[in-house]
């Protein structure tokens, strides 16, 4: 690892030296073939995010009760405090950034700078009430609902400096995964007799169709957030598993940053994959569990170990590797806070937080956090000269 030294940074948190001028926005850029986030004011920027940053993160499975939420507003007094105390708790860690599915007003609740990355469920928030495993982007309707969805989530807030950019869609089911065997081509054809997608899977070739797929998929969603909001990044569908070359390929002609998630113990296969398009690319969720937190740990995504101490090793080992790779701009925590023992919505029950659902800090991860994001931009700028 590098020695710590002191660097000048901006408000967000970018390293402030000249290298980039300021653009009001975040956008990206490459010094020495190596990728970077600009933030506002210039900085070099890496987002170094936790997820699922909110008061009521998770329910107990078909309850109304939030565990978190009982205890943090028993240790605040308010949402309001728990805002407060959280921005500074993030930043201390030398977190810039919120990551899916965070109260965006923990961004300024304190006296950090935080940036944003929304997600929109763009293709999915058409499949869901049609009970689609993907979305028919075939459909002359998907075009329509994705404009207006963007219209109506990315257009009002087209002037937000802290926003990064915006997530299309998480983890879409783009071939075999915890989900089924099939690939795209398969689901498709079981879809109604007079559905677009299953017309279109009747007339192409299966092998290619997972491409084509993509390639309309990604089109249509990057226009109709660029419609609506040209200032900000599309920083892509956050793919869960590898998928086909193709879907990877359509994801580098159209977005700005490929985003995908990945609970390995290392990623760099998962980053090789995702680098071939020549794009920055981005982690939108990884995480490491341990036995000793007390959580039952029976369902939940990645790798568990034994102990604390391991789990902040983990951390170490995965963000260090992972700055090797020219294209990464940034990684995201999954997620602030420990999920319920009795399971979450989708039943997970496991030790992925930053703290306890007592809202008490793990200090061995916490503090190996501080020391990694401290010297990650360090480490990323070191790789121009490897």
């Amino acid at each position: 690892m590098l020695m710590r030294t002191q660097v000048s940074r901006t408000r967000w948190g970018g390293i402030a030296d000249g290298q980039f001028r300021p653009g009001g926005f975040f956008r990206t850029g490459r010094r020495g073939g190596v990728h970077w986030l600009i933030d506002p004011d210039g900085g070099r920027f890496l987002s170094k995010g936790v997820d699922t940053v909110s008061f009521e993160q998770d329910k107990i499975r078909d309850t109304e009760r939030s565990p978190y939420a009982e205890n943090a507003l028993r240790k605040y007094g308010s949402v309001g405090a728990w805002r407060k105390a959280v921005n500074g708790r993030l930043a201390g860690w030398g977190f810039n950034t919120l990551g899916s599915w965070s109260d965006v007003s923990v961004a300024d609740a304190g006296g950090a700078a935080l940036a944003v990355t929304p997600n929109l469920d763009l293709g999915m928030s058409f499949a869901w009430p049609r009970k689609q495993a993907f979305p028919d982007v075939f459909d002359p309707q998907f075009e329509a609902h994705v404009g207006r969805r963007a219209r109506e989530m990315c257009a009002p807030h087209r002037d937000d400096g802290k926003i990064v950019g915006w997530f299309i869609d998480n983890e879409l089911r783009w071939g075999p995964d915890w989900r089924g065997t099939e690939e795209l081509h398969a689901l498709f054809l079981n879809y109604p007799e007079s559905s677009p997608g299953r017309r279109a899977a009747l007339a192409a070739e299966p092998s290619s169709f997972t491409a084509s797929i993509a390639e309309r998929y990604f089109a249509l969603t990057t226009a109709a957030i660029r419609a609506a909001d040209p200032n900000h990044l599309v920083l892509g569908c956050r793919f869960a598993l590898v998928p086909q070359p193709g879907a990877i390929a359509a994801a580098g002609r159209h977005a700005d940053v490929v985003s995908f998630n990945c609970y390995e113990l290392d990623p760099s296969k998962a980053i090789e994959a995702y680098a071939a398009t020549g794009k920055p690319c981005l982690i939108g969720e990884f995480s490491f569990r341990a036995a000793d937190s007390g959580l039952p740990n029976t369902i939940g995504a990645g790798p568990k170990v034994a102990t604390q101490d391991e789990r902040a090793a983990c951390f170490r080992a995965y963000v260090t590797a992972a700055l090797r790779y020219p294209a990464i701009v940034g990684y995201h925590w999954f997620e602030h806070a420990d999920q319920p023992a009795e399971g979450r919505f989708d039943g997970e029950n496991s030790n992925f937080g930053t703290v306890t659902i007592n809202d008490d800090v793990y200090r061995a991860l916490t503090d190996a956090m501080a020391a990694v994001n401290g010297e990650a931009e360090a480490l990323h700028a070191a790789v121009a000269a490897s």
